[in-house]
């Protein structure tokens, strides 16, 4: 794998690349033969002029003989002369009808963006997710542009053959590399058969609310065959983050990449010394139809999620062809995702848990340490050497491999699916539970592209079991670095229940203190909200729960009204499933954890409800605790939260185990209306509205009137 410097270029820049190497080819093409034929030409004039004098020395020759005989020879050089002339002629006029039809040929049109994206090869080559050596930190703030055609494609991460729903035809999507304070602008064009909505996980979105992709929440879809612009600022953050489809489950099926924000002191400011850094997307994966499986979970009597077939590392792996028969396969032998490090120094693995169910174990054989860097966008001091990392869904990780073992050169990366993260059940049949990257030590001079007769590792596995499914912000001590205090007062204390119920007609779904979160896509919450502000209905301003302008059966929105407002959450899972719980917009700092009921607010050194310190000299639990925006609340456990409310919007607090959050599990909260008062919403952001239903609600979640037999069966 090359480490060459190479410059970050939009999807659209590599088409154009493509198309007009495609053009020039054919045009060198062309010419070559029409080059050729002159030359061809060419030599039949010499040839035919080498002739012609050998013709006259006959005759020459003849002539002399003539004086010696009594009866002269008729001269032939006049026939010889007009044949010549006749088949030059000829071989003139050939060349120039040959050439007024390659002049005259109309070009081959260029390809659509649609066709360049069902050529394209579905697997993104691993260079794609290695951040740029040569990056410019320091570079002035700029707008960053990429454009995206969204398409759905068949493809086989490894091997087993699927429908998938991709960015440019291929999977996962495009590396998305800026600095801080720099402008992102994703063009994107919707060519495929659901409308869809692009989040961006773990960006604040500081006075961009409708950019942030929610469907139903910030935004309408984008509906099949039109397009929309997303463009943000992403001031006051670094780190790894990552986007993914927020329409139905369209992030289990390809709509999925890396998002990198370097700061500015990045080149000389970490407490580990690396020389490379690269992404490492660790995601769960089904062979059936993602929207049929969430039309199947949803389904009356249902209460397991389905489990997943696999597991992908940056969307590879390889399946055993003869163990499916009944399924489509490639037997093709397919290579794994090699990482090739330089002996005897660091380096930066970010790794993302971009997956919709699984939780990871992530480790490097005969390594038996991963310090850790930065959790969800947080630098933090190096975490004591761990030799395994443990992901939820939509968590991150930076970790500083050093490649210093002796005796070999090439490892393992394993990732493997948590099973007690899945409550008792049983992976499918013929299963692979475990993804695989190549680790190698290489230098430089020694890199070269035939991976495929390179030694595989031999190395073996050290994973131990894990018996618990807890998150590492409640088995790990993190400290962020440089600190983070959280406030000591809370203004306002909220008490969360989340579960799976069963309710009318059998039908399992996710509750949050009895409301089940159903995002309205034609009418989505922000667009609400400014519509009431704009029309001075006071059912918009009022703090707390806003039971008035929400039905709270299908929308728990609460407000906080103030202008920097300290909210707890104490989050308490009444349910067996781990539950991590992602908070759109902001990160909060994560007080305290544990199993079984909260304790209350005195156990950890608070005063009721939050408010203040019992003992004013002893502040460690504000002092600097983790600061993140995806964290968990384990089974029959409970986790305190806390942020501040001052970034203006309406954001999407979740379960980002996906057959969670689509049944439901989900809630809003609403942040300085004092600031909203005074928006605008974008025309363009309406106009996605304009659509008809039917079309917004294209792969999203069936409505529940579908299983009791009142309405339409709508298309999940």
């Amino acid at each position: 794998m090359e480490m060459a410097s190479y410059r970050l270029l939009s999807p659209t820049e590599n088409r154009h690349d493509v198309i007009e190497g495609r053009d020039s080819r054919i045009m060198k093409s062309e010419t070559i033969n029409a080059t050729g034929d002159s030359e061809e030409d060419e030599g039949s004039d010499d040839e035919q002029g080498r002739m012609l004098p050998l013709g006259r020395g006959h005759v020459e020759e003849g002539v002399a003989a003539g004086t010696q005989t009594s009866s002269p020879r008729r001269p032939q050089w006049p026939l010889a002369t007009s044949t010549v002339a006749c088949v030059g002629t000829i071989f003139c006029l050939a060349w120039i009808a040959l050439s007024l039809d390659v002049l005259g040929r109309p070009e081959p049109p260029n390809p659509s963006p649609l066709e360049v994206a069902l050529a394209a090869p579905l697997r993104r080559p691993d260079k794609d997710y290695i951040l740029d050596p040569g990056w410019d930190f320091k570079a002035p703030n700029q707008v960053r542009t990429y454009d995206w055609v969204i398409v759905d494609k068949e493809g086989d991460p490894d091997g087993i053959q699927k429908r998938m729903m991709t960015i440019d035809g291929q999977f996962p999507g495009p590396m998305i590399e800026v600095n801080e304070g720099d402008v992102v602008e994703v063009n994107v064009r919707n060519l495929a058969f659901n409308a869809t909505a692009i989040h961006w996980h773990g960006i604040f979105q500081n006075g961009s609310n409708w950019m942030d992709g929610a469907a139903g929440v910030t935004q309408c879809p984008i509906v099949p065959g039109s397009s929309y612009q997303y463009k943000f600022n992403v001031t006051g953050q670094a780190g790894t983050y990552f986007y993914h489809g927020h329409q139905g489950v369209q992030a289990l099926g390809g709509l999925v990449g890396p998002l990198v924000i370097h700061s500015r002191d990045e080149a000389t400011g970490q407490p580990l010394p690396y020389s490379s850094d690269r992404v490492i997307l660790l995601q769960d994966w089904y062979y059936d139809s993602d929207s049929g499986l969430m039309r199947d979970v949803l389904s009356p009597g249902v209460e397991d999620a389905p489990m997943p077939n696999t597991a992908l590392i940056n969307g590879v792996n390889q399946a055993v062809c003869q163990n499916h028969p009944s399924r489509p396969c490639s037997a093709a032998d397919r290579l794994l995702p090699t990482l090739e490090l330089a002996p005897g120094v660091g380096h930066r693995l970010r790794f993302l848990n971009v997956g919709g169910f699984a939780w990871f174990q992530v480790a490097v054989d005969e390594h038996s340490s991963l310090p850790i860097l930065e959790a969800d966008g947080t630098s933090v001091e190096p975490a004591p050497g761990s030799a395994a990392l443990v992901i939820a869904p939509g968590q991150r990780y930076s970790a500083v491999l050093t490649a210093d073992r002796p005796g070999n050169d090439a490892f393992w990366l394993r990732a493997r699916m948590i099973t007690a993260c899945f409550v008792g059940q049983d992976f499918p049949k013929d299963s692979i539970d475990e993804a695989r990257a190549i680790v190698r030590y290489r230098t430089p001079a020694k890199r070269h592209d035939d991976e495929e007769h390179l030694p595989l590792p031999t190395t073996s596995s050290e994973l131990p079991y894990i018996p618990i499914c807890r998150d590492m912000s409640s088995t790990t001590s993190f400290s962020p670095s440089p600190a983070l205090p959280a406030p000591e007062y809370a203004d306002h204390s909220w008490y969360i229940r989340a579960n799976l119920a069963i309710g009318d007609w059998r039908l399992q779904r996710g509750v949050m203190n009895s409301s089940s979160f159903r995002p309205n896509l034609k009418s989505p919450t922000l667009h609400r909200v400014l519509d009431g502000l704009a029309h001075h209905n006071e059912s918009f301003t009022q703090d707390g729960i806003l039971d008035a302008a929400f039905d709270h059966d299908s929308e728990l929105v609460i407000s906080h009204g103030g202008v920097a407002d300290t909210v707890d959450i104490i989050l308490q899972n009444m349910d067996e499933n781990s539950h991590p719980f992602h908070l759109h917009g902001t990160q909060m700092w994560v007080l305290g954890a544990g199993h079984g009921y909260f304790p209350g607010y005195e156990a950890l050194g608070l005063q009721p409800e939050g408010k203040g310190l019992l003992d004013p000299a002893n502040s460690s639990v504000v002092d600097n605790p983790l600061k993140r925006d995806t964290v968990t609340a384990e089974g029959f456990g409970w986790v305190l939260l806390r942020f501040v409310a001052d970034n203006p919007g309406v954001w999407l607090f979740h379960c980002h185990v996906i057959w969670h959050s689509e049944a439901g599990m989900g809630m809003q909260f609403l942040s300085r209306v004092d600031v909203m008062r005074e928006w605008d919403l974008p025309e363009e952001a309406r106009r996605l509205c304009d659509a008809p239903e039917e079309e917004l609600r294209k792969g999203a979640v069936p409505k529940d009137e579908v299983f009791f037999g009142f309405g339409d069966d709508e298309e999940g």
